[in-house]
């Protein structure tokens, strides 16, 4: 695997927190890890998962309407997660803002004591204005139901919520994926999101693979290549500096972050 000190180099120089949201079988160190609660990959493949990286959030799951914000809180506390993405209702603004500022209730009693994550809908301005004054915590708000949308509408959404938050909030783009029009957006205007996440690493993984022994470690390590490709995509070293540049004096060797083959 990649040396860590090659890593941090990408890590200090995104403006963004990019998030690897899926299962690799936690082979792989990775400083942002999220996923889903109740999940099939079952609780504790999660807790490996958590403990394989530098902050880690449980989502809610809107796949599955029965996971409650109860039971995302009562796993977050349980994993020790940083954060927790409380349940929207897909593609329903008004019913999401309510089934926010209900777990905001909850979460005021619940021993969670980390961040709160807002996933809103759209539209997104008019969802913060009515859960914002519920908040009376540090929260982060996200950017939700954008997932199978274009890049350009991504970005337009995340653009809006910003104006009405403004720029001292954290701003979570949930299912942005990293895409040459998103990165660019990101690069060009570094204050517009604060974090985003990504799972096609994992699920862009190799399927000729199937039934093979030992298949996951090999995902792993191409999954973690493909990350490694978007955060430099995030960061101004995409933007065709030499190699040289990254080196410290006499080192060699980091082509990979250029792009060379």
């Amino acid at each position: 695997m990649i040396d860590r000190a090659y890593l941090e180099r990408l890590v200090e120089a995104t403006p963004v927190d990019l998030y690897a949201s899926g299962i690799d079988g936690a082979r792989a160190y990775w400083p942002w890890r999220m996923n889903k609660a109740r999940s099939p990959m079952g609780h504790g493949a999660r807790k490996s998962h958590a403990r394989k990286c530098d902050h880690y959030i449980l989502d809610s799951n809107f796949k599955d309407d029965t996971v409650t914000n109860k039971d995302v809180l009562d796993e977050a506390a349980e994993l020790f997660a940083d954060g927790a993405v409380l349940a929207d209702v897909y593609h329903d603004m008004e019913a999401t803002a309510e089934a926010l500022i209900e777990g905001l209730e909850l979460a005021r009693e619940h021993p969670f004591d980390g961040t709160i994550v807002l996933p809103l809908q759209e539209p997104h301005d008019e969802c913060y204005r009515r859960v914002a004054p519920h908040v009376d915590r540090e929260v982060w708000w996200s950017v939700g139901g954008v997932k199978d949308k274009t890049p350009a509408v991504k970005i337009a959404c995340a653009r809006e919520l910003r104006e009405v938050a403004g720029p001292d909030v954290h701003i979570h783009g949930l299912g942005f994926g990293v895409t040459e029009h998103v990165a660019r957006a990101i690069r060009n205007n570094p204050d517009l999101l604060d974090s985003i996440d990504n799972s096609s690493s994992v699920s862009n993984g190799i399927p000729q693979l199937s039934g093979v022994e030992e298949k996951m470690t090999i995902t792993a390590a191409e999954a973690t290549a493909a990350r490694l490709k978007d955060l430099r995509a995030l960061t101004s070293f995409a933007d065709d500096r030499p190699a040289a540049e990254l080196r410290d004096a006499g080192q060699g060797g980091l082509e990979v972050f250029h792009g060379a083959d």
